[in-house]
């Protein structure tokens, strides 16, 4: 007896079938081994979280790109988590006894309401590892050769890394946030897609520093680009050790791995919540990003100090499609 149910899935939901979802399983299983033993505790947040506090310090962006519903057990708002990497800083904030440096590990589904621009998904299974509590560009560093190794296991042999500096680029974007939100997340976008053009039309020419944003389109290469950028944006307080961040992070790297490494100022992607060295891995088979992450603030423990955090997450999907 057949159906009267025409079948199918949401627009931007796909499901794993035999062979792919044991591939897909294997190397969430080889992931979380490899985590573990470099000396990560494994955790597995809900998918459900508070629509209210979701997100933590991260609130407003999370919450954009999360389904949300009313429960009808208690009357309140749910939301489905469409990251996770907030969820561990929550789960370090407040479940972990310890004001020391902590490592937390996850593997799990996450589901968004804006699909993704290239995969045109909303829903991927995310694995990643993120260290609470540690400051220094060595806990930068061993997060950014935790991700490369993730994809080293994952077979990918030609990893480009791309780096940046979330707080060079919002020093470089603080004087146009004085104009309506619509016009300024406008201006971020066309920094996104390195639109000279766009950024002409869009900023004011009152603007005394608008020649210097619209120049941050070209602010990407190899280390060459660092000594300029150090010219053009010297008015910004910091601008030197922004850039010595990414000059620390890259030589080191050069000492133990033969990798292409790419630097990029402008680069805005993702989730917002970052405010220091960012990454990202590309491969040469994929126009898309692997791997991600950088520095941002954790939320506060006992003490009102921001708690330093610096993470990755990789899209287990993407990865093993490839």
């Amino acid at each position: 007896m057949s159906s009267k149910i025409r079948w199918s899935l949401p627009d931007g939901v796909d499901e794993l079938l035999p062979p792919k979802a044991i591939e897909v399983e294997r190397l969430r299983r080889d992931l979380i081994d490899k985590y573990i033993s470099s000396g990560y505790e494994f955790i597995i947040p809900p998918i459900l979280e508070l629509s209210e506090t979701i997100g933590g310090e991260a609130h407003a962006e999370i919450k954009s790109h999360a389904f949300t519903f009313k429960d009808n057990l208690t009357g309140k708002s749910l939301s489905i988590r469409p990251d996770i990497s907030e969820q561990a800083s929550r789960i370090d904030a407040y479940r972990i006894q310890s004001d020391e440096v902590v490592r937390l590990c996850y593997s799990g589904e996450v589901v968004k309401s804006k699909a993704s621009k290239v995969l045109r998904s909303r829903t991927t299974i995310q694995a990643g590892a993120e260290i609470f509590g540690d400051s220094s560009s060595e806990s930068e560093l061993e997060s950014i050769r935790l991700m490369l190794d993730s994809l080293d296991i994952a077979g990918i042999q030609d990893t480009t890394l791309s780096i940046g500096h979330a707080g060079f680029t919002a020093a470089v974007l603080e004087p146009f946030k004085q104009l309506e939100l619509e016009l300024f997340s406008k201006i971020e976008a066309a920094i996104s897609k390195k639109s000279k053009s766009d950024l002409q039309s869009l900023i004011p020419e009152t603007f005394a520093h608008k020649k210097s944003l619209i120049t941050l389109c070209d602010m990407y290469g190899d280390k060459k680009i660092l000594d300029k950028a150090k010219d053009v944006f010297s008015y910004i307080d910091n601008v030197t050790e922004y850039l010595e961040d990414i000059d620390f992070i890259i030589t080191e790297l050069g000492k133990d791995r033969n990798l292409e490494i790419h630097i990029d100022l402008g680069e805005i992607q993702g989730f917002k919540y970052h405010n220091g060295i960012v990454f990202s891995a590309y491969s040469g088979s994929a126009g898309y990003v692997l791997a991600k992450g950088g520095r941002y603030d954790g939320l506060r423990k006992s003490s009102d100090k921001d708690r330093p955090a610096v993470g990755f997450d990789l899209d287990l999907i993407a990865v093993s499609n490839l």
